[in-house]
């Protein structure tokens, strides 16, 4: 299952942050097998989120520079011939500690956004990413970017990342993208006026299809330092006492509720 993120506006919803919780979450707690791809290439790339700076280099010189793998090498290879799914998983590397695999990101999708080949490499890549992995997870573009519009109606399932105070009226009126919508208020504060109970009434939207993720200054830090699965194994099991617990509580019941809709079965998870 192809689990696309996206936002309407940059910058407001969190997109990748909640895109990387949900991802390594659903691996650390319910043994997820799948494949982590971005497109968002605004963020702070999955290469070194993953990864300590130190350790980054050492990987993007032996891979990039001289073996050229990860999405440029498959969409290359796209090009020239047909692709299978030995491509997807020649061009990926392990998350550590986890059972999820990222493909490193591309230096072409920023120069050609809106590039006709680079849209049709991708929609094929989305057909082929679906038999590597059981679930996968892509952080895409905000906004009206061709290249996610292209993700978005190949995806089984769309994640849609708000924020406290958006107006998210136009993407409730599109019934093809809600048959596969949740949604995730991003940098949640329950100190807002409007709660996500507030969000739900407003938009007519089922408990089970909204979730919340908190901001979190030491997850926040976890990504730029490239430990971010460190970091959420660290309070996976944190107290209510903790200051942590509801950050980890609220990524917790949105990673299930997310992967429920994708159709979620612990008897046919591979670990």
């Amino acid at each position: 299952m192809n689990i696309a993120f996206w936002s309407m506006y940059a910058g407001r919803g969190s997109t990748s942050g909640n895109m990387l919780a949900v991802s390594i979450m659903s691996s650390l707690v319910y043994s997820v097998k799948g494949i982590i791809m971005q497109l968002d290439y605004c963020s702070k790339a999955i290469d070194d989120v993953f990864e300590s700076r130190k350790t980054t280099n050492l990987l993007m010189e032996e891979y990039a520079y001289y073996n050229k793998r990860g999405l440029d090498q498959i969409l290359l290879k796209e090009q020239l011939e047909h692709i299978e799914v030995s491509d997807i998983l020649d061009n990926t590397m392990p998350v550590r500690d986890t059972y999820m695999s990222y493909i490193p990101v591309s230096r072409r999708v920023k120069a050609g956004i809106n590039n006709k080949e680079l849209i049709t490499g991708t929609k094929k890549i989305m057909h082929i990413l679906n038999e590597a992995g059981k679930f996968n997870f892509i952080d895409c573009i905000s906004g009206d970017a061709v290249i996610s519009k292209a993700v978005l109606k190949n995806a089984d399932v769309i994640v849609i990342n708000i924020c406290q105070g958006m107006d998210i009226s136009e993407i409730i009126s599109d019934k093809d993208i809600m048959k596969k919508a949740v949604f995730l208020v991003g940098r949640y504060d329950n100190n807002s006026d409007e709660s996500v109970s507030t969000i739900r009434k407003k938009y007519n939207i089922s408990k089970e299809c909204i979730g919340v993720i908190p901001y979190n200054i030491g997850f926040h830090d976890a990504i730029q330092s490239g430990k971010v699965v460190s970091y959420l194994n660290k309070y996976i099991l944190a107290k209510r006492s903790d200051e942590n617990f509801q950050f980890i509580n609220d990524v917790f019941r949105a990673t299930g509720m997310i992967l429920r809709k994708a159709g979620y079965d612990e008897n046919s998870i591979v670990s």
